[in-house]
């Protein structure tokens, strides 16, 4: 798991789309309202003034869901984190997925999980690793991990700090 966080101040990389699109719907409104019309179609309101509501409605109501989906992940991930089972995880390998989010490479490691009943688990985890972080991991490492009590499949691996030989 991952969580997306809000940068503040970079409020504008939502606004720009948003008045691109409230524009265009804007201009294709004014256009009907000055007599553009589509000729007879199957359609039952007016093409040009279906095409300026979408334009204007849909992309607020897309980010709007968009962010709820958004912050519904991340308020799993803090309880997973509040409420879950603190472990240790020695990464077993690595490797590159190819995909990369913000300059940051998804990692695809292979993980020995040490569960608190003694037990060993191998799994598979994909994360995104800031290139700052990536530097720091290695096969052997040990990292923090925290995992879901009643599904050990959900996990958040702390990728930002290594467990030294003296913790």
């Amino acid at each position: 798991m991952s969580a997306w966080r809000y940068i503040p101040g970079r409020w504008w990389i939502f606004a720009i789309p948003h008045v691109v699109f409230l524009v265009v719907g804007i201009v294709i409104l004014l256009a009907y309202a000055g007599g553009l019309r589509v000729p007879d179609s199957w359609f039952p309101m007016d093409e040009m003034l279906f095409l300026g509501i979408t334009f204007i409605v849909f992309p607020p109501l897309f980010t709007v869901a968009l962010l709820f989906k958004i912050r519904r992940g991340n308020i799993r991930e803090e309880a997973l984190l509040r409420e879950g089972i603190p472990v240790e995880v020695v990464i077993l390998s690595m490797t590159e997925t190819g995909t990369t989010v913000n300059n940051a490479p998804e990692i695809d490691m292979e993980l020995s999980l040490n569960l608190p009943d003694g037990s060993i688990r191998k799994f598979r985890h994909r994360c995104f690793v800031s290139t700052l972080d990536l530097v720091r991991l290695s096969p052997g490492d040990r990292l923090h991990a925290t995992v879901d009590p009643e599904n050990p499949d959900r996990m958040v691996v702390i990728t930002s700090k290594v467990i030294s030989e003296s913790d």
